[in-house]
C-alpha cells in the first residue's frame, strides 16, 4: 500500500507551559459548539457517561435543526434541565427527564415554567454547569403573578447519575417540575411517588419514559431522590384541565408532576437522578452505587478528577492561550461519546429489546460514519481497553440483530448515514494492538454485514457499483462500501483467511466503476452510463451530504491505483489545487451540513476531512502545511460558534486533536500516520500501554512554516515520512525540524510511488448514450477505466437472439438490451453491465404548466413521457418533484390515436412531506378546443407510515385523441398531526401512462 506522508508546520507559538493540575476547570470551554451549527451541549457529564445533565433552551428538536443538542447559545429562555443529550449530531433525540425549579407559583405549562437567563450568569467547565434563572414576569393576562425572584442552579454528574443543587429565594414556596412530555413523542410513561414516614410527603420518585424519535423505541427508567421531603402533585393538562391533585402512581403519555417543598428559608435543595435503560431497580441501584450521599461538591470534585485523568493524557507546551483552550476543549468533546449503557450490575438492553448482562462495559451512541475517521483511531491509542469494549458491544449488536451497527442509538439501529464503518473501527483497533475481543466472531460479523441485500448492497456485489435507480446516494455508498471492504480484506488477511481477504480486496476496487476518466470525478450512473448533464458543484441525492468535489478523492485505501488512473502525483496536485481553489458556492439542493468551505473542501462535514493530507502523495507536499494552518485557524475558535459544522460525537474535535499534535490517521485500518503540522512546542502523549510519545517542534518559533526534517528517536523517518504505529506504540520522540517556508521547493514523488502491477478485480465498463429512448438511431459508446483489459458486448434485440458486437461505438436502430463486460487477455471477466434502450415514434412531447424543483428534475421537461419509472424512494432520480402546487402537463401525441386507458404514477412518503395527489383529472381532445374529462381519486390514508407507489388509472375510456391534459391536485399544507404541520407538501410523479387500442 502507498504510504501517506509528511508535512507541514506552524503558527507562531508562545512559551507558556500548560499546568496539568486542573485542565478540566481551567482549559475546557463546554460552550464551544453551542452556537452556530455545532449542536453541542454545555452541561455536566463525566467521560463517556450515560448522563449528560444540561439545560434545554429548545423544546422542539425535530423541526429545529439547531436544537439537536437541546441548547443553543443564541437563546434566552431555559425550559429545564434534562439528563441525556447528543453531542453535535444532525438529528435530534434524547433530552429525557426534564426537571425545572420554580418558586412562588407552579405550572406544568412550558410557557409558564420556563425562565429567562443571561450568559453573564452562566458558568461551565468539564463536569459542572451553573446558571441563574432570572425573575419571571407576570403572566400576559395579569391574572396570575409569577415568581419575582431568581433561582440559582448548579449541575454535576457521575456516569449514571445527575446531581442538581437549587438555591431558592427565602420566603416563597419551592417547587420542582418533572416533565416527561418534553421533546420527542412519548408512547408510554409512568410516575410513582413513594411516600415517606408521614404518608404525605415523598423523598423518592421513580418512573419510566418510552418514546419514539430518531431511536424508534427508546426506553428510559429513572429514580429521583430529594434531599428534603415534598408533596407530589400531578397537573396533566390533557387529563384534568391543569387542576393539581395528589399523586402516588400514574401512567399515560401526557405525564408531568410538581413537587412542593414549601419555604426552604434559603437552604439549598439537592436532587439526585439515576437513570437506566433496563429498569427502575437498575436506576435506583445506579444512584445508590455512584452517589450514596448528599454532598454535591464531592460529586463535582470526582467529576473533575475523572476529566483530568483523561485530559492529562496529553500534555502540551507552547501555543497561544486560545490554542491551548481549543485543544483541551476538543479533547473534552472527544470523550463525550459513545456513552456507557449498562447498569452497575452489568445489565443492559440489547438490540433485540431484551435485557442482557455483560461482563464488560456496554456502550451506546455510535456515530460511525463520522467517528471512524479520527475519533476511533484516537481512542485506539489513548483508550485501548475502552476501544475493546466498544468492539465487544459491536459484536453483541451482531449476535442480537444480525449485523454490526451503522448508527446505533440507545439500543436502536437508526440506519442513519451509509456504509458499515464498524469494520473500519475493528480493523484499525486490531492494527493498533487492541485485543480482548473474539476476532473470528468479528470477521464473521463483518462478512455478514457486508453480505446483506439492503441499501444497494445486492447491486453493488453483482454489478460492481450502485446505480442511481438502485438506491439514493449511490456514489457515496459505492465509495464507502469499497473502503469498508478493504478493511474487511485487511482484517481477514491478518487472521489468515485468504478466501475472505481476496474476495473483499477485489470488492474494494469497486470505486473504479464510478470514476469518469473524462472528468476525473466520481459520478452517478444510470442505465449503464453516467447521468447527464453533470455539474460537480451540484448537491443532489447521488451523494451523502456532499457533491462530486467533496467525494472526489475518497479512495483512502487505494491511492496507488487512483494515482495510476489520474496520471500520478502531479495530477493529484492539480486536482487538489482545483478543489481548494474552486468557488465557494454549491448548486442544487440546499445542504446545511456543507460548511467550513475552502474552495469546495468542506471541513464542516466529514468526507473531506483527510483531503489536506493527500498533498503528501503529490509532487508538492508542502501544501499540506498551508491548508492545515488555514483550517485550524479559520474553523476552530474558543467561542460558542467555534466549530464550522456539527461536532458529530467527537469527530470534528478529534480531527483537531490529531492535527494540532502533528499526526493524522488518514487511512484508518492502516498502521501508519501522516506526519502533519505540530501546533505546539511539545505534545507529550501517555499511550494506553503506559509508554510515552513526545512530539517536538524544533526551530525558531516565529518561522515554523515548513517541515524540513522528521526524526524518530534520532533517525530520519522512512518512505514519505510516515510514522508507523509499531514505532509509536513503543514510545519515543518524534522531532519535527521546522524552517521558514520561503525557498522550500517541491519534492518530486513520481519515482516513489509503488506500482506492484496488481490491478485487482476487473472494472465494470461504461455504456454511455445520450438517452434511453430514441426514434431513429442512437449512438452508444463503450468505455472503461485504464487497465490491461478490453470491453466485450452483446446486444439482445426484443424478441430476437443475442448479437455479438465489436468496437467501442455501437449504433442502435432497434429496441433491446445491451450487455457489456471487461475481459483480460487470459480470459478473466468482470461484472456485467446492462443497459435497456427503447425505440419510440418520436412524436410525443410534454409541455409543463407547473415548475418542478431543480433537485428533483428526473429527466427534465420530458420526464413524464420518457418511459423511466421510479422505485419506492423519491431520491433515486427518476421521480420529478413539485412542492406546494398542482401538477399540470399537456401531452401532444403527434397524431390522433384511440386511447384505451390513461394513468399517472405517483409516490407517497409522508415522512418526507410527500403525498399522493388528492385526485387526478385526465382530459383528452382532438383539437384542444373540446375536452372530455375523467376524475380519479384514491383511498390511501395520509398517515401511511411507509413509502408507497400508486398509479391513478382511469376506467376504460375508448376515445380518439391527440392531446392529453393531466391535472394532479396537491393535498394542501401538511396536516396538523404531521411534524411539518402547515408546511408545503410535495407531489412526486414519474410517468404519464398511455394505453392505446
Amino acid at each position: 500500500m502507498l504510504q501517506l506522508a509528511v508535512l507541514g508546520v506552524g503558527l507562531a507559538m508562545a512559551t507558556s507551559v500548560i499546568g496539568q493540575t486542573n485542565a478540566a476547570r481551567d482549559l475546557v470551554n463546554p460552550f464551544v459548539g453551542t452556537g452556530g451549527h455545532g449542536h453541542t451541549f454545555p452541561g455536566a457529564c463525566v467521560p463517556n457517561g450515560m448522563v449528560q445533565l444540561s439545560p434545554d433552551t429548545r423544546p422542539d428538536g425535530y423541526n429545529d435543526w439547531d436544537g439537536c443538542g437541546g441548547y443553543h447559545y443564541s437563546d434566552s429562555l431555559i425550559y429545564g434541565f434534562s439528563h441525556t443529550h447528543l453531542s453535535g449530531t444532525g438529528v435530534a433525540d434524547l433530552c429525557d427527564v426534564l426537571l425545572m425549579p420554580m418558586s412562588g407559583t407552579m405550572s406544568l405549562k412550558p410557557e409558564e415554567y420556563r425562565a429567562s437567563f443571561r450568559h453573564d450568569t452562566e458558568q461551565a467547565s468539564a463536569g459542572f454547569y451553573k446558571v441563574r434563572l432570572d425573575a419571571r414576569r407576570k403572566a400576559a393576562n395579569n391574572e396570575e403573578a409569577l415568581p419575582a425572584q431568581a433561582i440559582g442552579v448548579e449541575l454535576t454528574a457521575s456516569p449514571r447519575v445527575g446531581v442538581h443543587r437549587y438555591h431558592y429565594p427565602a420566603g416563597e414556596d419551592a417547587f420542582v417540575v418533572l416533565d416527561l412530555k418534553h421533546r420527542d413523542k412519548v408512547t408510554d410513561a409512568t410516575i410513582t411517588a413513594k411516600p415517606g414516614s408521614d404518608k404525605l410527603r415523598v423523598t423518592e420518585v421513580t418512573g419510566s419514559r418510552r418514546s419514539s424519535s430518531w431511536a424508534k423505541d427508546q426506553q428510559l427508567f429513572f429514580c429521583i431522590r430529594y434531599s428534603r421531603p415534598a408533596i407530589a402533585l400531578l397537573s396533566s393538562q390533557a387529563n384534568n384541565n391543569g387542576t393539581p391533585q395528589l399523586i402516588r402512581e400514574v401512567e399515560g403519555t401526557d405525564l408531568g408532576a410538581i413537587f412542593n417543598f414549601g419555604d426552604l428559608k434559603g437552604e439549598p435543595l439537592i436532587v439526585k437522578v439515576g437513570i437506566s435503560a433496563v429498569s427502575v431497580e437498575g436506576a435506583r441501584a445506579n444512584l445508590e452505587a455512584e452517589v450514596p450521599h448528599w454532598d454535591f461538591d464531592r460529586v463535582h470534585q470526582e467529576a473533575e478528577r475523572a476529566w483530568n485523568a483523561k485530559l492529562n493524557k496529553i500534555a502540551i507546551q507552547g501555543g497561544t492561550k486560545e490554542q491551548q483552550r481549543i485543544f483541551y476543549t476538543a479533547l473534552y468533546h472527544s470523550y463525550n461519546a459513545p456513552y456507557i449503557f449498562n447498569d452497575v450490575n452489568g445489565n443492559y438492553r440489547g438490540m433485540d429489546g431484551a435485557v442482557h448482562r455483560a461482563d464488560h462495559n456496554v456502550y451506546t451512541v455510535f456515530s460511525l460514519w463520522d467517528t471512524f475517521r479520527a475519533l476511533h483511531p484516537l481512542m485506539a491509542v489513548l483508550e485501548p481497553d475502552m476501544t475493546s469494549d466498544w468492539i465487544k458491544t459491536f459484536l453483541l449488536h451482531y449476535q442480537q440483530g444480525g449485523r454490526l451497527p451503522v448508527w446505533e442509538l440507545w439500543g436502536n439501529e437508526t440506519d442513519c448515514m451509509i456504509g458499515y464503518h464498524s469494520v473500519s473501527v475493528i480493523t484499525d483497533a486490531y492494527e493498533k494492538g487492541v485485543r480482548g475481543f473474539d476476532a473470528e466472531l468479528a470477521l464473521e460479523a463483518m462478512v455478514a454485514s457486508a453480505e446483506q441485500d439492503h441499501f444497494g448492497l445486492k447491486a453493488y456485489r453483482e454489478r460492481g457499483y450502485i446505480s442511481s435507480e438502485d438506491e439514493p446516494e449511490s456514489v457515496s455508498r459505492t465509495l464507502e462500501y469499497a473502503y469498508d471492504d478493504w478493511c474487511i480484506a485487511r482484517f481477514a488477511e491478518v487472521l489468515g483467511n485468504k478466501e475472505v481477504a481476496e474476495r473483499f480486496r477485489d470488492r474494494s476496487r469497486n470505486w473504479q466503476n464510478l470514476l469518469d476518466p473524462s472528468t476525473g470525478f466520481f459520478r452517478a450512473r444510470r442505465n449503464g452510463g453516467f447521468i447527464q448533464p453533470f455539474d460537480p458543484y451540484e448537491v443532489n441525492f447521488h451523494f451523502t451530504e456532499a457533491n462530486a468535489w467533496q467525494y472526489g478523492l475518497f479512495v483512502p485505501h487505494d491511492m496507488e491505483r487512483y494515482l495510476e488512473i489520474i496520471g500520478g502525483p502531479s495530477a493529484l496536485t492539480r486536482r487538489l489545487d482545483e478543489l481548494f481553489n474552486a468557488r465557494e458556492r454549491t448548486t442544487g439542493r440546499d445542504q446545511s451540513d456543507i460548511t467550513g468551505l475552502i474552495g469546495q473542501y468542506a471541513h464542516g462535514n466529514e468526507p473531506s476531512h483527510h483531503f489536506a493530507y493527500l498533498y503528501a502523495l503529490s509532487d508538492r507536499p508542502s501544501s499540506t502545511e498551508v491548508y492545515l494552518d488555514r483550517i485550524m485557524d479559520r474553523f476552530y475558535h474558543d467561542a460558542p460558534d467555534g466549530l464550522s459544522g456539527n461536532e458529530d460525537c467527537g469527530q470534528m474535535s478529534a480531527w483537531y486533536v490529531w492535527s494540532a499534535m502533528g499526526l493524522y490517521p488518514a487511512t484508518p485500518g492502516s498502521p501508519n500516520y501522516v506526519v502533519g503540522k505540530p501546533l505546539f512546542d511539545t505534545s507529550t502523549v501517555t499511550l494506553g500501554n503506559g509508554r510515552t510519545l513526545r512530539i517536538l517542534a524544533a526551530g525558531e518559533a516565529t518561522h515554523r512554516n515548513h517541515l524540513a526534517e522528521a526524526l524518530w528517536n534520532g533517525r530520519e523517518l522512512a518512505v514519505h515520512r510516515t510514522l508507523p504505529y509499531g514505532d509509536l506504540q513503543q514510545g519515543g520522540t518524534l522531532e519535527l525540524r521546522l524552517e521558514p517556508r520561503a525557498g522550500a521547493s517541491p519534492r518530486p514523488m513520481d519515482d516513489e510511488v509503488t506500482k506492484d502491477g496488481d490491478t485487482g478485480a476487473l472494472p465494470a465498463p461504461i455504456i454511455q448514450a445520450d438517452a434511453m429512448s430514441f426514434s431513429d438511431s442512437l449512438v452508444v459508446d463503450l468505455r472503461h477505466v485504464p487497465g490491461p483489459w478490453f470491453v466485450e458486448a452483446e446486444f439482445v434485440p426484443e424478441n430476437r437472439a443475442p448479437l455479438r458486437v465489436s468496437g467501442d461505438r455501437i449504433v442502435l436502430e432497434e429496441a433491446g438490451t445491451l450487455r457489456a463486460w471487461c475481459r483480460t487477455a487470459n480470459g478473466s471477466t468482470g461484472p456485467v453491465v446492462t443497459a435497456r434502450f427503447m425505440r419510440t415514434d418520436g412524436l410525443r412531447t410534454a409541455t409543463l404548466q407547473s415548475t418542478y424543483a431543480n433537485q428533483y428534475a428526473a429527466g427534465g421537461t420530458q420526464a413524464l413521457v420518457d418511459g423511466l419509472r421510479g422505485g419506492n424512494d423519491f431520491r433515486t432520480g427518476e421521480w420529478q418533484g413539485y412542492q406546494g402546487q398542482d401538477v399540470l402537463v399537456t401531452i401532444d401525441l403527434g397524431k390522433v390515436v384511440r386511447i384505451a386507458q390513461l394513468g399517472l404514477s405517483s409516490l407517497q412518503d409522508q415522512r418526507s412531506w410527500v403525498w399522493l395527489p388528492k385526485d387526478v383529472e385526465f382530459l383528452t381532445s382532438i383539437n384542444q378546443r373540446q375536452w372530455s374529462s375523467t376524475l380519479v381519486t384514491h383511498e390511501v390514508p395520509l398517515d401511511t407510515p411507509q413509502a408507497i407507489t400508486h398509479t391513478f388509472f382511469t376506467p376504460p375510456i375508448a376515445k380518439r385523441a391527440r392531446y392529453i391534459k393531466v391535472v394532479a391536485r396537491n393535498v394542501g399544507p401538511c396536516p396538523e398531526w404531521h411534524i411539518g404541520a402547515g408546511g408545503s407538501s410535495w407531489i412526486f410523479v414519474d410517468e404519464v401512462l398511455i394505453k392505446e387500442h
